[in-house]
């Protein structure tokens, strides 16, 4: 499984969790999501594992900075880390004012997988992430 298939996953299970107001769903999706950003422990690269990948498969992409990276830190872990915490922001502190904030979240999320292309990572990887 790539990362480009996980985030169609992430954003259609945030947007169906979100039509159907399913709040446990969505404390579940924080609490994994969390849990990757912290641990590194990506669900696409322990599916590929799991189904005898190689590892390069879903490593580097064409923006990625490589050995350049001033801070040794994954784009991919820094997304993982900002979703969650613009959700429990948007979603669990300030939900009547920020009500759209976690539609727009799982959208972008969806069109990332869709398209192939994640501003947040571009954006993450510029600033020097790995």
């Amino acid at each position: 499984m790539s990362e480009r298939v996980f985030r169609i996953i992430l954003g259609a299970i945030l947007l169906a969790a979100l039509y159907f107001d399913l709040r446990p769903v969505i404390y579940g999706f924080i609490i994994v999501i969390i849990f990757e950003g912290i641990t590194n422990w990506r669900i696409p690269l322990l599916v590929s594992r799991l189904q005898g990948a190689p590892d390069s498969v879903n490593s580097q992409c064409a923006l990625s900075p490589g050995d350049r990276a001033r801070i040794n830190f994954e784009a991919e872990r820094a997304l993982r880390l900002a979703v969650a915490a613009f959700l429990i922001v948007s979603y669990l502190v300030f939900s009547k004012e920020l009500w759209f904030f976690p539609w727009f979240i799982g959208f972008a999320l969806f069109g990332a997988g869709l398209s192939g292309i994640c501003p947040m990572v571009m954006g993450f990887r510029w600033l020097g992430f790995r």
